[in-house]
């Protein structure tokens, strides 16, 4: 066991640990939950990343000598490695965002003390001294979350992108395959498959060009504001080449918010990005309800698809086939819906010279942007890269649909085509074959205006009415 004090006293700590005592006391009172911040290691490797590119600012400007920035940054760098994901046992719901920073300083400092002195402690590298110069935990946070939100962008981003490959192939096979478009749960006129897939691959691919677009907006922090924006407590220059190191260590460009007041009080951007989310679940969630829909049966359900079965679907009933992955990936975008409350409530909860601890929106953020992208990968590749159609039974049920009645109508009149389509229904025959019953229409006719495949195409359909505008009578 190691000694450590602070400005309560002291407190023994295990040996093996690279937290100190700051950390322990949070943990003690903060037991809440069984959920860690060593479960987003985002998140920690974002703070380190903060933390290297203070280091080699207060080096490069004289602040701190260059073998315990040396050290510092050797620390974060095994940091952001995912090294000390263990050390960091506080809740996620730690309050403010110092008992975050805190741990941080300490693991930092006590690793980069072992790397100077050969143990843990603060003999050289002090944790607030030293790894928290120029730096309050009011702009150290918010700006690691920025990052930690941009960098698992790029995880969803990619994820939708390969769900809407995924759906846009199936659009392309299934292209002629005609089937009874459904609106209200009621019979429609015809549809073809690849058409309903391909509505599901835009919904998708216009979300993720939204995110990418949103993604852009993480771009700046607030280093240098240190606690209310004013930001006292930082060396001459610090603030003129932190955001140089940040953008090298982030490998990316990152910027000065354009107003740190603003960028330490406001926390309404946790509630864009997340909508954004949101309305990409949406679009699965549609598309994951449509499909398992689509495939219900096998013989007394719509049964216009298959899907492919990747486990048994009864404890008690032999030959079900459970769509599990449409039920996981609809799961997946409940879980997301819930989390934009909790954006929500967080985002309204601060006062003054400082925004909300925003614990609650930063877990709800980076679980939203986890489980959607987990989730729409296992939809693509376990269920809708294996969908099959079933051509023949989308032909029978689209040929029998009353709405065909719509023809006629086009030509005749609605009362004409009420007519028909009541007669098809009572007659239980097609709405072609009560049309010529009728004699409203030749074989010819029927042949064309009750071509189901050409119904589906709008150019097709009004060359048809310009081909049989002769018999039009309304």
């Amino acid at each position: 066991m190691r000694k450590e004090t602070d400005a309560l006293g002291e407190m023994l700590l295990p040996d093996e640990v690279y937290y100190g005592i700051q950390t322990e006391r949070n943990r003690q009172c903060l037991d809440i939950t069984d959920d860690p911040i060593s479960n987003y290691p985002p998140f920690i490797m974002a703070m380190a990343q903060v933390k290297k590119a203070c280091a080699m600012t207060n080096k490069e400007i004289g602040a701190l000598a260059p073998d315990k920035a040396d050290a510092i940054i050797q620390a974060c760098d095994e940091m952001a490695a995912g090294k000390f994901n263990a050390d960091f046992p506080l809740c996620i719901f730690r309050g403010s965002g110092t008992p975050l920073n805190m741990t941080t300083n300490e693991v930092i400092a006590n690793r980069a003390n072992e790397i100077l002195t050969g143990h843990k402690g603060s003999d050289a590298v002090h944790p607030n001294t030293h790894v928290n110069m120029c730096q309050s935990s009011n702009d150290v946070v918010p700006t690691a979350k920025g990052i930690a939100v941009y960098n698992e962008l790029g995880r969803v981003i990619q994820s939708a992108a390969h769900l809407e490959a995924a759906l846009d192939a199936k659009a392309r096979e299934f292209a002629g395959v005609v089937k009874m478009g459904r609106t209200c749960l009621q019979d429609a006129v015809p549809i073809t498959l690849g058409q309903e897939f391909s509505g599901y691959a835009a919904g998708i691919k216009r979300n993720r060009i939204l995110l990418e677009k949103e993604r852009e907006r993480w771009n700046t922090g607030v280093l240098g504001a240190t606690a209310v924006g004013t930001g006292m407590g930082c060396m001459p220059g610090f603030t003129e080449h932190v955001y140089k190191n940040l953008s090298a260590v982030c490998g990316r460009e990152i910027h000065r918010d354009a107003n740190l007041f603003d960028g330490l009080q406001a926390s309404d951007s946790f509630i864009i990005l997340h909508a954004h989310l949101l309305a990409l679940a949406t679009v699965a969630a549609k598309s994951a309800f449509d499909i398992r829909l689509m495939g219900s049966g096998p013989r007394a359900g719509l049964g216009d698809i298959t899907i492919p079965a990747v486990q048994p679907g009864s404890s008690i009933m032999p030959g079900k086939i459970n769509p599990v992955m449409t039920e996981v990936m609809i799961l997946a975008c409940h879980r997301v819906a819930g989390n934009q409350a909790g954006v929500g409530f967080g985002a309204f909860s601060g006062e003054l010279d400082l925004g909300p601890s925003s614990a609650v929106p930063i877990r709800s953020i980076l679980n939203s942007i986890d489980i959607l992208s987990r989730s729409m990968v296992l939809f693509a590749d376990k269920c809708v890269s294996g969908i099959t159609a079933n051509a023949d039974r989308c032909l029978h049920s689209a040929e029998r649909s009353t709405s065909l009645a719509t023809m006629v109508s086009a030509l005749f009149g609605y009362k004409v085509g009420s007519r028909i389509a009541n007669l098809a229904y009572e007659q239980n025959i097609t709405c072609r074959e009560a049309a010529e019953n009728e004699h409203l229409l030749s074989p010819e006719a029927a042949n064309d205006l009750f071509d189901l495949l050409a119904l589906t195409d709008v150019k097709k359909t009004e060359a048809l009415f310009a081909k049989y505008a002769s018999i039009r009578n309304v």
